[in-house]
C-alpha cells in the first residue's frame, strides 16, 4: 500500500507542536549527559565544553519530498516510519572531538536509555566514497503527557559534525544538495565540490594545530606554576609528573588557570596530600571497569605512576574519583577502527599489532580478521605469501 500524503499531512500538521516539544526535551537530555561526562571524555577545554547542539522538526516539504524520492519510505503510513522527522545535531569543534562523543554514547548507551527518555539508539557509522567516516544514531524518543495517557514515540536522527562539516553541510544544502534542476555541468559542480570540501578540511586541521599550541602554551604556565606547589606536598616529584597533573586540571578542572596563583595550587593540593594512600587502594578495589577497559585497568593499577595517584587523591579530594580514574583510563586508550568506525577493544588492537603490519591504523576483531592471511600449512599469521618461513623451508619443492 503506497502513502497517502494526505493523511500523513494531517499527522504531521496535527502533532507539530508535540514534535517541537519532543525535540527541545531530547536535546535537554542529551545536554544533561554530555555535560556529565565531559571532563572524563575530554569534551572540554578548561571550562568550555567544545560541543553544542542545533535540532530541527523536518518540514513537511521535505518529508514529501522523502518519500517521493526515496523508495524506502514510499510505504509509510505514519510519521513513525520516517526516521529522522526529528534531527538533532551534536556540532563539535574539531573533527577530533567526534571520536570522543561516539566513544562517551557507545560506552555509556545503557546510561543514557536509563536515565532519558530515550527507548531506543542504534549507531550506524557509514562510509563514503572520499574514505570519510561519519556518524549518526536513530532513536526513538518516548514522551507520556499524562497518566492516563498512552506513551507517544518520536523518531529522531542524531548526527555528529565539526564545525567545519556544519559549515560545509549548510553550504551544499544551499547549493548542491536535493537541486531538482539537471546541470549540464555536473562534473564541474562534482570538481567544485571536492575541492571546496577539501579546503575547508584544511582549515579543520590548522584550528586542531592552533588548539594544541594553545593548550601546550597554558599548560606551559600551568607546569611551572604547578610545579613548586607541588614540590611542597609530595615527595620525589619530577617535572613528568607536573605534566600529568596539569594535564588532568586542565582538561577536568572549572579554573580560570590564566590568574590562577601559587598560593592556589596549594589550597588544591593541600587537600589532595591529605588523602591516604589506602583511600586511594580502596577506591580502585571498587572501582569496576567496563569490558573494555579491565586490560587498562589492570594495567593502571600495577604500574601506578606518582602522577597517577595524585590525580586519584585530587578525585578523591574534591569528591569526584571515579572521574579521576575514567580520564586516566581514557588517557589510555587506542583509537577508532579504521574500517568500520566502531571503538577498538585494547585487547584487539594489541594481539593484532602482534601479529600482522597494520602500522598507522586500528582495527576491530570483525575488520582485523578480513585483513589477516593464514599460512596454508600450519594456519599461522602470516603478512606476505601464502606460507610462514619455518613451513616454508620445510615444503619438498621451491616456489619460484
Amino acid at each position: 500500500m503506497k502513502a497517502n500524503p494526505e493523511l500523513l499531512q494531517k499527522e504531521y500538521f496535527d502533532n507539530y507542536e508535540d514534535y517541537c516539544t519532543a525535540a527541545d526535551s531530547i536535546v535537554e537530555d542529551l545536554r544533561a549527559f554530555l555535560e556529565k561526562h565531559q571532563r572524563a571524555y575530554r569534551l572540554q577545554v578548561k571550562q568550555y565544553p567544545l560541543y553544542r547542539f542545533e535540532v530541527r522538526v523536518k518540514s513537511w516539504e521535505s518529508i514529501l519530498d522523502k518519500i517521493q524520492r526515496k523508495e524506502q519510505y514510499k510505504d509509510a503510513k505514519t510519521l513513525n516510519d520516517i526516521p529522522d522527522t526529528i534531527g538533532v545535531f551534536i556540532v563539535v569543534e574539531l573533527s577530533e572531538d567526534i571520536e570522543k562523543v561516539v566513544k562517551l554514547m557507545d560506552k555509556r548507551r545503557d546510561e543514557l536509555l536509563e536515565i532519558s527518555h530515550i527507548s531506543s539508539l542504534i549507531h550506524l557509522p557509514t562510509k563514503h566514497e572520499n574514505g570519510n567516516l561519519t556518524h549518526h544514531y536513530d532513536g526513538v524518543y518516548s514522551l507520556k503527557a499524562g497518566a492516563k495517557t498512552a506513551t507517544a514515540n518520536y523518531n529522531f536522527e542524531i548526527q555528529l559534525r565539526s564545525e567545519v562539516e556544519n559549515l560545509w553541510s549548510n553550504i551544499e544544502h544551499m547549493s548542491f544538495y536535493k537541486n531538482k534542476i539537471k546541470s549540464r555541468n555536473d562534473r564541474i559542480l562534482k570538481r567544485l565540490k571536492e575541492h571546496s570540501f577539501s579546503l575547508l578540511l584544511q582549515a579543520d586541521d590548522v584550528l586542531s594545530i592552533l588548539r594544541r599550541e594553545r593548550m601546550k602554551n597554558d599548560l606551559l604556565d600551568l607546569k611551572e606554576k604547578m610545579y613548586e606547589a607541588l614540590e611542597g606536598y609530595f615527595d620525589g616529584i619530577k617535572i613528568r609528573d607536573a605534566e600529568g597533573v596539569s594535564g588532568y586540571l586542565y582538561e577536568c578542572w572549572d579554573l580560570a588557570f590564566d590568574i590562577i596563583t601559587v598560593e592556589e595550587f596549594e589550597n588544591i593540593f593541600s587537600g589532595a596530600s591529605r588523602v591516604k594512600d589506602e583511600q586511594v587502594d580502596l577506591i580502585l578495589k571498587h572501582y569496576t571497569p567496563d569490558k573494555m577497559h579491565e586490560r587498562l585497568f589492570n594495567y593502571l593499577k600495577d604500574n601506578m605512576t606518582l602522577s597517577d595517584r595524585i590525580i586519584l587523591k585530587m578525585g578523591l579530594a574534591c569528591g569526584e574519583p571515579y572521574v579521576a580514574i575514567d580520564y586516566l583510563l581514557s588517557d589510555m586508550e587506542e583509537a577508532c577502527c579504521s574500517e568500520c568506525g566502531k571503538w577498538v577493544d585494547y585487547n584487539d588492537a594489541d594481539f593484532f599489532a602482534a601479529k600482522v603490519e597494520m602500522r598507522g591504523n586500528f582495527y576491530c576483531r570483525e575488520c582485523a580478521e578480513k585483513k589477516l592471511s593464514y599460512c596454508q600449512a600450519c594456519g599461522s599469521v602470516l603478512v606476505p605469501g601464502k606460507f610462514c618461513k619455518s613451513c616454508f623451508s620445510k615444503l619438498p619443492f621451491k616456489l619460484n
